[in-house]
């Protein structure tokens, strides 16, 4: 069973603990791709820079192309529910939610990936 975690970077320095941090990287680029946003996040990033890059492409994505960010939540499968219930009028308090949600779900993927490929 996935535990819960606190907020992104306590999520981030679990996964790399896990020794699967370089596939969750490797989802969240391929489902970027998917959805047509021109961005990757390099394998050598560390939990921090990661999550601070995606709260930043969220950010910019919520104020420049709402189309985008939409289909990626979609692609990867976040609960519209979850994403409503983001209560905050602050953007940078909202995207930083929004990341977490982000991030949960790739980590969801790539756990139940390893689970059913041993």
């Amino acid at each position: 069973m996935l535990p819960s975690y606190q907020n992104s970077v306590d999520l981030l320095t679990n996964v790399a603990t896990q020794k699967l941090y370089h596939q969750l990287i490797i989802q969240l680029n391929k489902d970027l791709n998917l959805v047509g946003i021109d961005f990757t996040f390099s394998e050598n990033s560390t939990p921090l820079i990661l999550k601070e890059k995606l709260q930043k492409m969220v950010k910019e994505l919520l104020l420049h192309d709402f189309s985008s960010y939409s289909n990626l939540l979609y692609r990867i499968d976040v609960s519209e529910k979850e994403v409503q219930n983001i209560e905050s009028n602050d953007i940078d308090i909202y995207t930083e939610n929004a990341t977490f949600l982000i991030l949960k779900r790739v980590w969801k993927k790539v756990w139940f990936r390893q689970q059913f490929l041993r």
